[in-house]
């Protein structure tokens, strides 16, 4: 196998486990935001956290579609 296939089988893999793992991080944001009792500075760091996961999310979704021709849903 040459280091391109390899490099691109990696960065296949190593998207697909940030794909896995953002889930998990969103729903202990959501634990947090729900559970209350935070002033508005860590509410808005964790919300700001959450929007950057979703669209970190979507980009990960859209390379995997775009450029490895790949679908996950």
């Amino acid at each position: 196998m040459s280091s391109v296939e390899q490099h691109r089988i990696d960065r296949i893999n190593k998207i697909l486990e940030r794909l896995d793992a953002i889930p998990e991080e969103l729903d202990e944001i959501h634990v947090q935001i729900f559970a209350g009792n935070m002033n508005r500075t860590t509410f808005v760091k964790l919300v700001d956290r959450r929007q950057a996961l979703y669209v970190e999310l979507e980009n990960k979704k859209r390379e995997l579609q775009e450029v490895y021709k790949i679908i996950n849903n």
